[in-house]
Parts: C-alpha cells; structure tokens; sequence
C-alpha cells in the first residue's frame, strides 16, 4: 500500500471514530456528510436510501449497593424499570433474582431470554477478558439488561442492589449511502456505518468504511471489469442489520457480495460460517484461491455468534463473503477505539481486497 493511500485511510479513520455514531446521531450525520463530499469530489453521484425503524435505545442508569452508585450501562433493546434484590451467578437458581452473566458463548438475546425462563427479573452482564462495559443488543427478547466493567460486577455477587434503566422508544430515521462504478451485474462491497451507544467504533467499523472510500478512489482511476461495483455503506446494522434488510428487498442482478465488519484487529478471519449459516461456498473458493495466489495467510473460521450485513443478501440468495476478526475481544466495549488498529493488518487488507476484485472474474 502506496504510504500516502496509508496516511489518506488513518486520516478518514480517525476523523471517522472520533465519536459515537448511534443512527440518528449528529455523530453520524457528521460522518455521512464527509463520505458524501468525499464521493461527489471524484464525480460519482451518491444516493441515499431513506427507511424508518423504532427502536428501544438506552440512556443513562444506575445501580446502587450499599449506598454506592456503580456506572452501568443498559443494552439496546432492554426493557426500562426498576429492580431490587440478590444478585447471583447465571448458573444458580435466579428465580426473582438479579443474574451476573458473562458475555460469551451464546448471543446475548439467547442468554436474556433463558435467564427470562429460568424467572430472573433482569441481568448484569460483564467481559471476562476486559475491565470494560460490553454494550450488547437484545433482539427481540422482552427482558432487563445492563452491564458494567468486570471488577464492579464481580463484586455484587450475593448483595441487594437497586438497578434502575432509563431507555428512550425512539423512531429512527436510517439513512444507507450508496455509489457505483462500472457496468454490469453487481459486486457488492458493504460496511455499516452506525456504532453502539456509548463506544467509537474505530475498528467495528470506522475502519472498514474508510477503507471502502480508499478502494473506490483507487478503482474509479481505471475500471473496465466486467461487472458494477457498488459500495453500500449501510444505518442501523448495530440495531439489528435493519440498513441492510432494507436495501435488500429491492436487489436485482446481483450475484456477489462481500461484507467488511471489524477489520483491521490482528486476527484477521474469513468467517465461512456464522450465525445464519454458510456463506457463499463460490466467492469463499474465489477468495481462498487468490489468498493462496498472494501466498497470504488469512484464515477460515467459524463465527458462531457472527451477525452482519451481508445476512439480508445470503437469504436473498447471493453469493457473500464475510470478512472480518475472529476472535475479537474489543468488540462493543470502550477499547474499540483510533488507537487499537493494527495498521499493518488494514494494509494486508487492502492490498487483499483490491487485487481481488481487479482479478475477480478470471477466478
């Protein structure tokens, strides 16, 4: 990668990830103004795709014990109240208890909603491998949810606290952006732009729109390949992919679509399989081809709990490649910021994706 490319995508990033980007956010509106100034100066026209979605997102909570307040952070989608009784561990009886429940292992929303089962009237959940906050979604489970650093939630274990959760009903204006380059049926490059309340998002994904802006002042230099780019930056993929469900109830000829979430941390992985299943069994063999041509080692890991854009387009029908870092351990939590990128990883990315698509379809 040419160093003044490298210098352009850790200008766009940190510009990027200097703040939140909740959709709806000025955050965000930030963001997408400079993506749209950005595009338009090359001479590309950028459209915008408007969609409606309500979403329960959280605001300021707390927690008491013993007469002190504890910083606590309530999920996406967690019900709003008032709780007071004994905290005890998941694995105990939590029958009109408050449960202590690591992340990890199953989704979040799985885990509230057996907890729910099990009679717990709400969770605290905390990072094993992190003194930090994991913001977490629940999708769809009716259920009270909040975490804290590791250390503060250890040490509720077997004590009466009051945890009270404020959370806004809200209808949220998405706004996806989308611009193309060349003709033909489409290839797909994707990366949300939205983060989680509360966190920066530098890697999850600041960095993967900014490489997506980089690859396309690149390509649109010279491109004469046999099939349309188009570089979706998609809303609300933190609130439930809905950016992406959007978009892709209206597809027509596409075939191909590759997906960037959570690049650039130094496990770099392919997820061949997450959450909703496998993914695309041509690219992924395109994919695995080039990297062997390249002689670069990226390998191929199962992503249980794996949900992003490229989903929409896998039930549709189209061909996805998932790229991103497994394992990944700041994901949703405070350290995801400018300083933990591993920029020599976003170079082997970029030199990666760009030769892939300038080859893709001699593959």
């Amino acid at each position: 990668m040419r160093s003044d490319l490298l210098e352009e995508l850790k200008e766009i990033t940190e510009m990027i990830s200097q703040e939140s980007r909740v959709s709806s956010s000025e955050g965000i509106e930030r963001s997408r103004k400079y993506i749209r100034s950005y595009v338009k100066a090359k001479g590309i026209n950028v459209r915008e795709e408007i969609f409606e979605v309500e979403k329960d997102l959280p605001l300021k909570s707390s927690l008491t014990v013993d007469g002190e307040e504890i910083e606590i952070f309530p999920f996406v989608g967690s019900l709003q109240g008032e709780r007071e009784g004994e905290v005890v561990d998941e694995e105990e009886d939590v029958k009109g208890k408050i449960a202590l429940a690591k992340v990890g292992g199953v989704r979040e929303s799985q885990k509230a909603l057996q907890l729910k089962e099990r009679g717990a009237t709400g969770a605290i959940f905390y990072m094993d491998e992190l003194d930090s906050p994991f913001i977490g979604t629940l999708n769809g489970t009716r259920f009270l949810a909040v975490s804290t650093r590791r250390d503060k939630a250890i040490s509720l274990k077997s004590k009466k606290v009051r945890l009270v959760s404020r959370v806004s009903r809200k209808k949220i204006t998405g706004r996806n952006l989308y611009f193309d380059i060349g003709k033909g049926p489409f290839l797909y490059l994707i990366a949300h732009l939205d983060t989680k309340p509360f966190v920066k998002g530098a890697i999850d994904n600041a960095l993967a729109v900014s490489l997506l802006l980089i690859m396309f002042k690149e390509l649109c230099k010279s491109y004469h390949f046999p099939y349309r780019i188009r570089f979706l930056i998609t809303d609300c993929e933190e609130l439930g992919l809905e950016g992406s469900i959007h978009h892709a109830k209206s597809l027509k000829y596409t075939d191909w679509a590759i997906n960037l979430d959570s690049i650039g941390w130094v496990n770099p992985a392919v997820i061949y399989k997450d959450s909703e299943g496998m993914n695309g069994e041509r690219i992924m063999d395109k994919f695995d081809k080039h990297l062997r041509d390249l002689k670069i080692d990226i390998p191929f890991r199962e992503g249980k709990r794996g949900r992003s854009d490229h989903i929409p387009f896998k039930k549709a029908g189209v061909e996805t490649l998932f790229l991103s870092s497994n394992p990944f351990t700041l994901r949703h939590t405070f350290y995801d910021s400018y300083e933990a990128i591993d920029w020599d990883t976003a170079e082997v990315w970029f030199e990666v994706l760009i030769s892939f698509i300038r080859r893709f379809h001699k593959l």
